[in-house]
C-alpha cells in the first residue's frame, strides 16, 4: 500500500490512479514527482489523502476508480480522466455522467481517442475543444507518453497564450477560485422567463471573454451568447473553444460593434480593474446602452487589494466608487440589484465582489 501523507504543508503533486495498469504504470518513464496509485490503494482514507496534496488527479483506468471517495474540496483538483475504450455518448453519461462528467468543467482534461465521441460529448456538456488530449488510441503506451508530455511541459495549461496561462502547478488554486466565482455567477446567469420573450433564445454578452472560459456555461440551443475581447489571440481560441457561439474583437475605443438593445444579459468577469476610471466609465456605458430595458448588467470584480499590485496596468476601485461611476456612465438608470462579496479560497479578506444591475427604460421597438 502507498504511503500518503496529508499534511497540507507538503508540496503538491499529480497523482495518478492507473488501477488495474498500475504495474505499467509504474515502469513508464513518468515525472518521478507523480504519486501512482493501484486498485490496492482504494480505501477511502488512502486515497483522500492522495487527493489532499494533488495539484493534478489523472484517472487513468475510470472503471474501477471509486468515485465516492470525491468529497468537498477533491472536487477542486484539476483532473485529466482518460475515457474507456467501448463506451459510447450515451452509455458514458449513464454510468458516469452525474457522478462525473457534469461536474467537470475548463479547468479539467479528457483524453480521448474518438473525435466523434468527443464532439458529442463536448456538445453535451459544453466542454471548451482544448479540453481535449488527443489519441490515436487507448493502447496505454500511447496514453502515458501524452500524459508525460502533459505533465512534464509542466506547468503550463495548452492552447493559453502566454500573457494569460494557467499554470499546472496553480490550477488547483483557479479551478477553486473559479468554483467560487460559479457560485456567485451560475444563478444570474439568466433572465427570468417573465422578463423576456420565453420563445426567444437568451441573448448575452460577456466583455472580457478571453478564452471564453465562461462560454461553456450557456447552452448554444438555449442562448445567443457573444463574447467580445480586446486580445485578437484570444478571441482565436475562444472561437476554437467553442465553435456553436460567437466571438468578437474589442476595438481599441472600446465601443461595442451591437446596436442599442440588443441583449437580455450582458457581464464582465475581473475585467474593470485592468482599466483606468475613463475606460472603465466607457465599458458601463457601452454595457448599458446595448442591455434591455429590464435586462441585466452583472459584473465580478476584484474590489479589495493588500497591496499594490506589481502588474503595471491595474486600477482598483472600491464597491462604494465602482457603483458611483456606474450611476454617473449610465445618467442614473439603472437600478442596484444585488451586492456580494466573495472570499477566495486560502484567503482570509474578501477582495471579490458580485454586482448586478437592472436597466431602466422602456424599449424603443
Amino acid at each position: 500500500m502507498t504511503e500518503i501523507s496529508a499534511r497540507p504543508d507538503v508540496d503538491r503533486r499529480p497523482v495518478i490512479y492507473a488501477g488495474r495498469f498500475v504495474d505499467r504504470v509504474v515502469a513508464a518513464d513518468l515525472p518521478e514527482s507523480c504519486i501512482v496509485l493501484g486498485e490496492q490503494d482504494t480505501p477511502s482514507h488512502v486515497l483522500a489523502g492522495a487527493l489532499d496534496r494533488a495539484n493534478t488527479l489523472v484517472i487513468l483506468d475510470l472503471p474501477s476508480f471509486p468515485l465516492d471517495v470525491m468529497t468537498g474540496d477533491h472536487w477542486d483538483v484539476p483532473m485529466v480522466v482518460v475515457l474507456p475504450s467501448g463506451f459510447d455518448t450515451e452509455s458514458l453519461s449513464t454510468t458516469v455522467g452525474p457522478r462525473l462528467l457534469e461536474r467537470l468543467g475548463f479547468f479539467d482534461r479528457f483524453v480521448v481517442p474518438d473525435p466523434a465521441l468527443w464532439k458529442e460529448l463536448r456538445r453535451g456538456y459544453c466542454w471548451a475543444e482544448s479540453q481535449r488530449v488527443p489519441v490515436v488510441s487507448n493502447d496505454l503506451n500511447e496514453v502515458t507518453a501524452k500524459l508525460r508530455t502533459l505533465l512534464e511541459a509542466g506547468s503550463e495549461s495548452p492552447a493559453v497564450p502566454d500573457h494569460d496561462r494557467y499554470r499546472w502547478d496553480n490550477l488547483r488554486y483557479n479551478k477553486a477560485l473559479h468554483h467560487v466565482q460559479a457560485a456567485a455567477l451560475g444563478p444570474r446567469l439568466t433572465v427570468p422567463p417573465e422578463k423576456r420573450n420565453v420563445e426567444a433564445p437568451l441573448d448575452v454578452l460577456e466583455v472580457g471573454v478571453g478564452v471564453g472560459r465562461w462560454a461553456s456555461s450557456f447552452d448554444p440551443s438555449e442562448t445567443r451568447f457573444v463574447g467580445i475581447d480586446a486580445s485578437e489571440d484570444l478571441i482565436k481560441i475562444a472561437r476554437t473553444n467553442f465553435p456553436g457561439h460567437r466571438f468578437d474583437l474589442l476595438d481599441p475605443d472600446l465601443h461595442f460593434p451591437y446596436e442599442d438593445e440588443s441583449f437580455d444579459l450582458v457581464f464582465g468577469v475581473t475585467i474593470m480593474h485592468h482599466h483606468p476610471v475613463p475606460a472603465k466609465r466607457t465599458l458601463l456605458s457601452e454595457m448599458w446602452r446595448v442591455a434591455r430595458p429590464g435586462g441585466q448588467l452583472l459584473l465580478l470584480e476584484d474590489f479589495v487589494f493588500t497591496r499594490r499590485s506589481e502588474k503595471p496596468a491595474i486600477y482598483p476601485m472600491s464597491v462604494k466608487e465602482f457603483v458611483n461611476l456606474a450611476l454617473e456612465a449610465t445618467a442614473g438608470r439603472v437600478v442596484l440589484e444585488h451586492v456580494e462579496s466573495l472570499r477566495y479560497p486560502d484567503e482570509d479578506l474578501r477582495r471579490g465582489g458580485l454586482v448586478s444591475l437592472l436597466r431602466l427604460g422602456v424599449p424603443k421597438t
